[in-house]
Order: C-alpha cells, then sequence, then structure tokens
C-alpha cells in the first residue's frame, strides 16, 4: 500500500481530454475574426467558470462568437423578411428568425457558466467514492497525499482528472502541501458543506491517535452519505412543481391548441406552417430549456457504475460485431440513416404525390423517423447496457461476497482455501463466476493472487469491467502481502463502508421514485395516446368540415353564404396526413425530452442510460400511438360520413 502510485504528467492528462468541442473550436474561431470584450463582471464569472471547468477558451472568443452568431441571425431574418415581400411568400421564417436570434445569443454568451453547473454535477458523483477511496488507503497508511493519489488513480471521471491536476500542481511547485492544495481546491466546492466538512475530517485525522484516527474516518463518509441523502430529499421536494409544469406544457397544453386548431384554421386561415413552428420547433425548444434548468439543480450524489476498459466495449455511439477473432466497430447513426432513410423517402414521396389527404402515407413517415432515433439509441446502448447491468448485479453482490470472504480469512484460512469456501456459500450469484475465476488462476495456473485478478490475459478483472472491483480487489491483493489477518480486516472494513453505500443508495431511490414513476407513465403511456387520440379527432372534425362544405356548395340558396367563408381546405393547406405529421413528430420530441429528463433525475449524467430509456419510451410509446389512431378511427370514423 505505502509504494508510490505514479502519476502521469499534466501532458499526458490533457492528451486523454476529448478533442476540442465545436462551442470551444466556434469561440477560438470567432476570436480571430473580431474582438468584442464582455463586461467586467460577467467576465469575471466566465473566467472563473472557464477554469473550472477547463474550457479551452477565453471571454473574449466567448463574447465574440455571441456577437457573430446574433447578427449572422439577425441579418438572414431580415433577408428572409425581405425576400418574402417581393416574393410573396410567408414572413413567419423571418420573424422567427429574429426572435430566435435572442435567446441563441443569450445561451452562446452564458454558456460557460451553464456548463460550469453541468460539470459540477459530473464531478459530485464521484464525491462519495473520492471519500471511499482516500478512507480506504487512510486506514492502511495515514498519509493524504498517498490517498489522493490513490484516489486520482482509481476515479476515472472529471474528479479523478481533479485529483490528478492537484497532484500534478503539487509536483510542480504551485502548491507546497497536499493539505494546501486541497484547501485551495475546495474552494469550488462552496454549496456542498458535507464534502468540506468531510475533506476537513480526513486532513484533521492525521493529529490523532489510532483508535481516534479510525473513528474520524468512518464518521467522513457517513457525513458524505447523509448529505447525499438530504440533498436529494430537499430536491425530489423541489421537483413536484417542474413536474407539473413539464406535464402540463407536454401534454395539456398541446392537447387543448391540437384539437381546436382544424376548426380555428378554418376561420382564420391559419396555414400548417404556424402548426409545425409552434408544436415543432417553439414548445420543444421551451420544454428543452424547462429540463435543463431542472436538471441543473440536481444536486450531486452517489456515482453511477463506471465501465473499464474491455475490447468488447464499442466506442461511444458504436456497436461492435465479432467477424473472426476481431470485433469490428461501426457507427450507429450511418447503420440506422441507411434502413430508415429509405422508408423515409418513399413517404415523401407517396405523400407529395397525394397531397397529404390521406394517413398512410404520412404514417410511413413517421415509422422511418421512429425507426431512425430507436435504432440509432438501441444500436448505441444495448451491448454496453448489457455490460453495465451485469456489473451492476456483481457491485450490488461483491459487498456480501467480501464479507464472507473476509470471514473466512479472519479464521486463519489461507486465501485460496478461503475462496473455495466463500464460493461454496455465495450460491448462485452472479459475483460466484469472479470468484470462481480467481480460484481457477490460482489453482491451475499457479498465479499469485495479484495475478490471478489482474492478469491482462486470464485475470478475473478484466472479465469484469468495474473500475470500483478493480480498485478493491487491488487493495485486498495488496493487504493479502501483508499477512491474512491484515487481510480481513482489510475485507471486512470495505464491505462495511460499501454496505453504508448501497443504503444511502437506495433511500435515494426511494426519494426519487414517486416523480420518476410519474414521468415514465408520461412518456411511455400519457404522451402517445394523447397524441394519437388528437390525430383522430382532427381528422374526423377534418372530414366532416369537408361534408359540411360539399353540402353547402350543393344547395344554391347558401351559396352567398359559403362564399363568405374560408371553408376550403385547398387554401389554407390543412390535411389530415400533415396533421398527422406535425403531430407525431411533436410525440416523438417530447418523447425523447421526457426520457431525457427521466434519466437525468435518476442517473445524472449518463448517455447510456438515457438511450436506452429514450429506445424503449419510443418503441412502447409509438405502438401505443398508433394502437390510439387505429381504435378511435374505428370507433368514431362513421361520423365522418355523415351528411349534413
Amino acid at each position: 500500500m505505502k509504494e508510490r502510485i505514479p502519476i502521469r504528467k499534466k501532458a499526458e492528462i490533457l492528451e486523454e481530454e476529448e478533442e476540442l468541442k465545436l462551442y470551444e473550436k466556434l469561440c477560438n474561431f470567432a476570436e480571430k475574426i473580431v474582438k468584442v470584450e464582455p463586461d467586467k463582471n460577467t467576465k469575471q464569472k466566465m473566467e472563473r467558470s472557464i477554469e473550472i471547468t477547463h474550457l479551452r477558451v477565453s471571454p473574449t472568443g466567448v463574447a465574440s462568437l455571441t456577437f457573430l452568431a446574433s447578427i449572422a441571425l439577425l441579418f438572414l431574418g431580415v433577408l428572409l423578411i425581405i425576400l418574402a415581400l417581393n416574393l410573396n411568400f410567408s414572413l413567419t421564417y423571418g420573424f422567427l428568425l429574429i426572435i430566435f436570434s435572442l435567446p441563441i445569443g443569450y445561451y452562446l454568451y452564458n454558456y460557460p457558466i451553464f456548463y460550469e453547473k453541468k460539470f459540477m454535477i459530473s464531478r459530485g458523483s464521484e464525491i462519495t467514492f473520492l471519500i471511499l477511496y482516500m478512507i480506504i488507503y487512510m486506514r492502511e497508511s495515514p498519509n493524504l497525499e498517498g490517498a489522493v493519489k490513490f484516489a486520482a488513480a482509481n476515479l476515472s471521471g472529471n474528479l479523478g482528472k481533479d485529483m490528478k491536476r492537484l497532484i500534478w500542481e503539487i509536483e510542480a511547485g504551485k502548491y507546497t502541501t497536499v493539505d494546501e492544495a486541497l484547501i485551495d481546491y475546495l474552494s469550488i466546492w462552496k454549496e456542498e458543506k458535507y464534502f468540506i466538512e468531510a475533506i476537513q475530517m480526513l486532513r484533521e485525522s492525521l493529529n490523532y491517535n489510532e483508535e481516534k484516527r479510525l473513528r474520524m474516518l468512518d464518521e467522513a463518509i457517513q457525513i458524505v452519505l447523509q448529505g447525499s441523502e438530504e440533498k436529494t430529499r430537499i430536491y425530489s421536494n423541489e421537483l413536484k412543481m417542474p413536474v407539473l409544469l413539464i406535464h402540463a406544457l407536454g401534454v395539456l397544453l398541446p392537447v387543448i391548441g391540437l384539437v381546436m386548431f382544424p376548426i380555428i384554421a378554418i376561420f382564420m386561415n391559419i396555414k400548417s406552417e404556424v402548426l409545425f413552428i409552434g408544436y415543432n420547433i417553439l414548445l420543444p425548444a421551451i420544454l428543452l430549456f424547462l429540463i435543463t434548468e431542472v436538471s441543473q439543480r440536481r444536486p450531486a450524489t452517489i456515482s453511477r457504475i463506471t465501465l473499464a476498459e474491455h475490447p468488447r466495449l464499442p466506442p461511444r455511439n458504436h456497436f461492435s460485431i465479432k467477424v473472426g477473432r476481431k470485433y469490428l466497430s461501426f457507427n450507429s447513426i450511418i447503420f440506422s440513416s441507411l434502413f430508415s432513410f429509405p422508408i423515409i423517402i418513399f413517404g415523401l414521396y407517396a405523400f407529395i404525390t397525394s397531397n397529404g389527404d390521406k394517413l398512410v402515407e404520412s404514417f410511413i413517415i413517421t415509422l422511418g423517423i421512429i425507426f431512425f432515433f430507436a435504432s440509432y439509441f438501441f444500436l448505441s446502448s444495448f451491448q454496453k447496457v448489457v455490460f453495465r447491468e451485469k456489473i451492476r448485479k456483481i457491485e450490488e453482490e461483491f459487498t456480501e461476497a467480501l464479507f464472507q470472504l473476509g470471514n473466512k480469512v479472519s479464521t486463519g484460512t489461507p486465501i485460496e482455501g478461503a475462496i473455495e469456501r466463500s464460493i461454496k456459500a455465495i450460491g448462485e450469484l452472479e459475483i460466484k463466476k469472479f470468484f470462481e475465476v480467481i480460484l481457477k488462476n490460482i489453482k491451475n495456473l499457479g498465479m499469485t493472487l495479484h495475478e490471478a485478478i489482474f492478469n491482462r490475459e486470464y485475470g478475473a478483472a478484466y472479465l469484469y469491467p468495474s473500475t470500483l472491483i478493480r480498485s478493491i480487489m487491488r487493495i485486498v491483493a495488496d493487504a493479502s502481502r501483508k499477512g491474512v489477518q491484515v487481510a480481513s480486516i482489510t475485507m471486512l472494513t470495505i464491505s462495511k463502508y460499501l454496505r453504508s453505500v448501497h443504503l444511502a443508495e437506495e433511500k435515494i431511490k426511494d426519494m426519487l421514485s414517486d416523480v420518476l414513476s410519474s414521468l415514465k407513465f408520461q412518456g411511455f403511456f400519457l404522451t402517445p395516446l394523447v397524441c394519437g387520440v388528437v390525430v383522430s379527432l382532427a381528422t374526423i372534425i377534418i372530414s366532416i368540415l369537408k361534408e359540411i362544405m360539399k353540402t353547402q356548395s350543393s344547395i344554391e340558396a347558401a351559396k352567398s353564404y359559403a362564399a363568405g367563408l374560408p371553408f376550403l381546405f385547398g387554401k389554407i393547406g390543412i390535411t389530415p396526413g400533415g396533421f398527422q405529421l406535425i403531430c407525431s413528430l411533436y410525440f416523438i420530441e417530447a418523447t425523447i425530452l421526457v426520457a431525457m429528463f427521466t434519466n437525468s433525475i435518476e442517473n445524472g449524467e449518463d448517455e447510456i442510460g438515457m438511450q436506452t430509456l429514450a429506445f424503449r419510451m419510443l418503441s412502447i410509446g409509438s405502438v401505443v400511438y398508433f394502437i390510439t389512431i387505429i381504435a378511435c378511427m374505428l370507433i368514431f370514423g362513421p361520423m365522418a360520413t355523415i351528411k349534413v
């Protein structure tokens, strides 16, 4: 445990970071064209946010991008208005661009501040395991610098990178001690008082005797766990109003507007473009803004499962197929497009040739779009989620297995014998296979415990890509070199900490269960059901109004009256197929947004979880949507043929 854990140089740390984001590239490009300085107060806020998030931009670059983007949108908006006046088409798009230039400019200008909130949530999800790793190290070796290095070596997210930078800055001379570095680092965590208190307790524990030192270490992990529970309880109470607002904007308001639209459009001569802009652009944009705002208030809680490297895990937004002995990766977007775009193009051709009067052609387009998003989400996540669920299961079982192993070792049984006895006691749990691989490597290949776990070719740790299990088994393997008694105490202590973490996770899940159930009901059932009913009713209303128009035009006495009414559907451009297409696009957008919101509450920053949930919601929701339309048309469809 006391050996030096190598920390790479800053240049190597930066190499593992992602390439420049699009926002960073645009800011740097805009700064070269024109230099716009933000005001003093905003500049200070930006500099702080940029320093915390490590964005590779400057306040000048941010202000320059905002200026250029706003000017470009205003220019395009004015140009469209001039063209509309001269070529006699709708002014809506020009005014829309001008209106949108304000919120887009605001977002670009404040992006570093918005990103800081998101970044801190991502960091905060690792707080519990940062403290856990430091405590595990400090129980065996009361050395704060070693504890920070150990945590840095085992954390794979943003907080782990922060710890690596901290160690590099100490070695580079920016700080003289790790204590000084931690005090300075904690200044960005002013709102996380539990984290600050836990770190302070770890620092102070070095000044006391062994018994009190160990007691303070135990208290530090409890402080962080209790803090996570308290923040989640407050957040779950604050969620009730935003969820109601999102429900109202996402379901109730669209229902009222969409049901009334066919009649309003007839009497006010409103075109379908207005409905498209309102329901497929403006309303989803408002929902996205609300969801982002609420998600950014999510407290930093316990981290989700982190998958370590594995040859069968494809890169982000890719899936892999085994060809011979190798795994080849394919881009999910390209693969989904190859199958969905022909369906969409065929549907568009049929829709245009039929003038959108029939629902079938628009259904084909809708199916193509749903297939694209559903297949993209599925292909991007299905292999990763299988690994993750497997790891989730063995991590949950790992606590009990480690406790069993610690008890067996405490009786003086050698590690090999203790593992064999533990396998029998574990039963049919998934974690049993992990220990079976270790035992097989020791018996058949003559490996040490460390080799049996970490051998690159046969090691058990590389068959189960869990960062948590790897780091803890590394501690256990190191402790076993010092004797069975040390190994036993280490295993029992770690299992106690892990049990506390799992109990805290379960409490947090219980607190959020009501809100999550409501959102999942909306995404899986309510949104597609409502959209399906609205499409059916609108189609029936349009058909009835057409019949009324035919009847009125056939009565000579009503000719003069009918001439004064804009009942001619060709003029207002609203067809059943077009209406269905707009409504189905809204259903797809709303479902993806609800999936994003639900996942952000449940898991925080978790792309795999979001993609999996979005796939399930779209798949089940689309079935509900089409069944609802068919059922409503069968029940109420005959009304459309009534002669008035």
